[in-house]
């Protein structure tokens, strides 16, 4: 027997089904302009002087304009975090709420840009030694010489 839409709907994992129902709401009340994307974005200044701390999620919720790329961003994310709750966090809902928090405090990436932030990430001496090294003279100066080409160009469409 075929389960109604809203018992299909009460199946899906708690975080899975709060998560996605949260962006879908999120995204169609920006489209149907309910709340403006300017009420939902990231910002420490607002978050911090004007206490708004629904920023602090609101910018995980919306996804942009409704079409494909909507539809397949909700169905990606639906079908990863539905399998990540049922498989590898069978039983430990409160570890994926976590792993969920944690991954969103650090793709914020805000700290090093704040007054007095530092780099967290810093490249190891031996990578960059690998894969960036020391510009060749002969090709430093191949690119001189496009830059002054480009500026000759430059001024002779100017006269």
């Amino acid at each position: 027997m075929a389960l109604s839409l809203t018992q299909e709907y009460f199946q899906i994992p708690l975080v899975t089904r709060t998560y996605t129902t949260a962006c879908i709401l999120t995204t169609a009340a920006v489209q149907l302009q309910v709340i403006s994307p300017f009420q939902l974005y990231f910002n420490p200044e607002l978050i911090i002087s004007k206490y708004q701390i629904w920023r602090l999620i609101t910018s995980f919720f919306f996804f942009g304009s409704l079409g494909f790329g909507f539809l397949f961003n909700i169905i990606f994310l639906y079908r990863y975090c539905r399998m990540l709750e049922e498989d590898c966090f069978r039983g430990r809902t409160a570890d994926f709420v976590f792993m969920f928090l944690f991954g969103g405090i650090l793709i914020t990436d805000v700290f090093p840009n704040q007054p007095g932030g530092r780099k967290l990430l810093t490249t190891p001496d031996l990578l960059r030694v690998v894969f960036d090294p020391p510009e060749r003279p002969d090709r430093r100066f191949l690119q001189e010489e496009q830059q002054e080409g480009g500026d000759l160009q430059h001024e002779e469409q100017g006269s």
